[in-house]
């Protein structure tokens, strides 16, 4: 197993870690031959918490690339998502003309990586040079605990969420954000607070958030400016082919016929507050975010991060169902 790289930028991979390091403590990064996928996911509860996969484009990300496994070429890491930004915060700052990256597995004297009893039994070792002002040259190292992916039920964390089929999808725009700055006057101490989505194509399209508590209050806030909420046609169904078609070509792949008077055109679903607010970076960093709905089942936000293909960010939210509810 081998993985060398080496970046002269390191943008837009701090940008995509700095969108994501408030949800969980550690990421999966997945080095493949054409993309390094950041994936934050909880092993202990898939599908009850969001996920969040972040694609970027290992070529145009890295200058220098050797990646090689028994699996496909395809090598998997856990890590601690503050430490790897801090380090990129580091090389940023000193001015370096490259940053080197290695995988560095625990030799037999224990001296390299690192041996403890979570597993983690190698480390990633970051390394630049820059010049300081005695015009002396300055080796950085920094090596990050990691641990490898290897076993059956590490690799099936790894498995992209997949909508069976998608009601409504939409591309919001930049002012949506005031939505989310709306919701958060109704935060509430507790950590099961719920948000209704619904969304429909009737009366010219409409997306709208209710939260309510019994005997208290009920409140909606919609998004009033114009909103181009779309029906895949069933017919050309592919989850993955629609986002991408949807987001460098609106309208291409979807039915426009709208039924006014069919209810059926409703569609919602019920999330937890928190899990829907904490995709609020993203959304603000974004300059691509589509909004997709499957009713009563699942939502994504699926987003670019500039105006290249350079960097997806796709965030899964699970929809609750009454029974979760009850069982908590």
């Amino acid at each position: 197993m081998k993985l060398k790289l080496r970046t002269q930028n390191i943008e837009a991979l701090k940008t995509t870690l700095s969108l994501i390091s408030h949800i969980r403590k550690f990421v999966i990064l997945r080095f493949t031959p054409t993309q390094l996928l950041i994936i934050s996911v909880n092993g202990s509860s898939i599908t009850q918490e969001p996920q969040v996969w972040c694609k970027l484009q290992i070529n145009n990300m890295f200058d220098q690339i050797e990646i090689q496994s028994l699996r496909d070429n395809t090598i998997s890491l856990e890590i601690n998502i503050e430490q790897l930004l801090q380090t990129l915060h580091n090389f940023n700052r000193a001015n370096s003309d490259g940053l080197n990256i290695r995988l560095q597995k625990k030799d037999t004297s224990g001296g390299q990586g690192i041996n403890i009893s979570n597993g983690r039994i190698a480390s990633l070792a970051l390394f630049y040079s820059n010049i300081n002002i005695n015009s002396n040259a300055i080796n950085h190292t920094f090596r990050l605990p990691v641990k490898i992916l290897k076993n059956t039920d590490d690799i099936m964390l790894l498995k992209e969420p997949e909508l069976t089929e998608v009601d409504l999808m939409m591309r919001l725009p930049k002012e949506f954000l005031s939505t989310y700055k709306r919701l958060e006057k109704f935060k509430k101490t507790s950590s099961n607070d719920l948000v209704n989505i619904k969304s429909s194509r009737r009366n010219g399209g409409f997306l709208g958030f209710v939260l309510e508590e019994d005997g208290k209050f009920k409140v909606t806030i919609s998004w009033n400016d114009k909103l181009e909420v779309q029906k895949p046609n069933r017919s050309n169904f592919d989850g993955e082919s629609l986002r991408l078609a949807n987001l460098h070509n609106p309208g291409s792949v979807l039915s426009q016929d709208v039924d006014e008077d069919d209810i059926h055109e409703d569609k919602e679903i019920l999330v937890r507050l928190k899990d829907w607010k904490m995709a609020s970076k993203i959304v603000a960093t974004c300059k691509t975010v589509i909004f997709l709905l499957t009713h009563k089942e699942a939502c994504v936000l699926h987003c670019l991060l500039d105006d290249t293909d350079d960097v997806e960010i796709i965030y899964y939210i699970s929809g609750v169902k009454i029974r979760d509810i009850l069982d908590n």
